[in-house]
C-alpha cells in the first residue's frame, strides 16, 4: 500500500511529518494498494458545521472522517479543527506536532476500516495508534474515547 495525504489549502504539519506517518502506516498495516486521503485544517466554527451537517452532531470535534467508497482517486477525507487539537495538545502536555498527527492517525485509522464502538474494537484501535505514534517517536496520550 501506498498512502499520500493530499492537503488542502494551509498545512500547520511539515510534508515530511505526513510522509513518515504514510510510510509507517504503509508498513505496519500491510496493504497492497494505492490510497490517497483528502486532509484539511479547519477552524472550530467550520468542524461544527460539517459534524452537524454530516454526521447530525450540533458540536465542534477535533476530527472527523468521510469514507469514499465509491471514488478510486480517494477513500476519504479528514478534517482537523486546529483549534481544539491546540486546546488538547496544552491540556494533554504534548506539542501541538503530536496532536495534529495523532488526529490524522485517528481519521486514518477510520478510513481504513477501523473502529471503536465496542471495547475489543477501542483496545485494538488503541494499542495500534499507541504503536504507531511510538515509532513515530510522539508520545501517545491517553485518547478520549467516545462510544
Amino acid at each position: 500500500m501506498t498512502l499520500q495525504y493530499v492537503t488542502e489549502g494551509p498545512s500547520p504539519l511539515a510534508p515530511s511529518v505526513l510522509q513518515k506517518l504514510a510510510k509507517c502506516l504503509t508498513e505496519r498495516l500491510q496493504q497492497k494498494q494505492a490510497i490517497k486521503i483528502g486532509l484539511s485544517f479547519v477552524d472550530s466554527d467550520k468542524i461544527k458545521q460539517l459534524n452537524k451537517d454530516y454526521a447530525g452532531n450540533d458540536y465542534t470535534t477535533d476530527v472527523l472522517s468521510f469514507s469514499y467508497s465509491d471514488n478510486p482517486e480517494s477513500i476519504g477525507d479528514i478534517a482537523i479543527c486546529t483549534e481544539i487539537a491546540a486546546k488538547q495538545a496544552k491540556e494533554h502536555s504534548v506539542s501541538l506536532e503530536s496532536e495534529l498527527v495523532l488526529l490524522v492517525l485517528h481519521g486514518s485509522l477510520h478510513l481504513l476500516g477501523y473502529d471503536h464502538q465496542n471495547p475489543s474494537e477501542t483496545a485494538s484501535m488503541d494499542d495500534l495508534q499507541g504503536d504507531i505514534m511510538g515509532l513515530l517517536d510522539f508520545n501517545y496520550r491517553d485518547f478520549k474515547w467516545f462510544h
